[in-house]
């Protein structure tokens, strides 16, 4: 099995937390999508990460797909249950999730085409403002989420979906966008995010290799711009 993946991409981060938390720890093969890699476009003509390649050779793209594949393959109560057991519940980590991915792909889509074209320009367009929008309202929803429930997720509790979607968002901007003043303060999700075993759940999803050298790359392509 092969998990073809970047360091930087919170869509990869949400399918190796989840592979985590079903017993599934596969070491990353580190990709580049920027550089049109041959593994990569084998495994998936749209050259996105993350990419599962199980071993009989079947590609999964996706990180929900792969979500989906891992709930179907390694199901309750062997396993975590990453949606929740009944109607209702389901429904509402569904829900929530969609708020964070939401949000994360207007921060992905923002800092894609920041590669293309001046940032400045882009930011203060029509398309850019609504992008910026989608973070801020999806980071607001999902704050005042959080703050209702109290900020933390019981110590023995696996994370849900749409916990991980959310940390995975509120860590992702803290990255790209934590000096710009539009950023919504969060301090729900900061308590999310890096409380106890879910930090250190979080911490063990994290793609280090070589250094960090891929993502040292990428942030200086991005200096100035995010």
């Amino acid at each position: 099995m092969q998990l073809l993946a970047n360091t930087t991409s919170p869509f990869v981060r949400i399918a190796r937390i989840a592979m985590i938390e079903k017993g599934l720890e596969v070491e990353p093969t580190i990709v580049d999508p920027w550089a049109d890699d041959a593994r990569l476009r084998e495994a998936n003509a749209a050259t996105r990460v993350p990419s599962l390649v199980l071993d009989n050779g079947t590609p999964l793209t996706e990180s929900l797909l792969i979500v989906q594949w891992l709930e179907a393959t390694r199901p309750a109560p062997q396993w975590p249950n990453l949606l929740g057991q009944d109607p209702e519940r389901i429904a509402g980590v569904l829900s929530r999730t969609g708020i964070a991915l939401g949000a994360i792909e207007a921060s992905v889509h923002t800092i894609i085409t920041r590669k293309v074209t001046a940032p400045v320009l882009f930011d203060e367009t029509p398309v850019g403002l609504r992008r910026r929008r989608s973070m801020v309202e999806g980071l607001q929803r999902l704050e005042a989420v959080v703050a209702e429930m109290g900020g933390s997720k019981p110590a023995a509790q696996a994370p849900t979906l749409d916990v991980i979607c959310a940390v995975v968002l509120y860590d992702y901007q803290q990255l790209r966008y934590g000096d710009q003043p539009w950023l919504p303060a969060t301090p729900a999700l900061k308590a999310l995010a890096e409380g106890g075993d879910l930090a250190a759940l979080f911490q063990k999803g994290e793609l280090r290799v070589d250094g960090d050298v891929l993502l040292a790359r990428e942030l200086t392509c991005l200096a100035g711009l995010a």
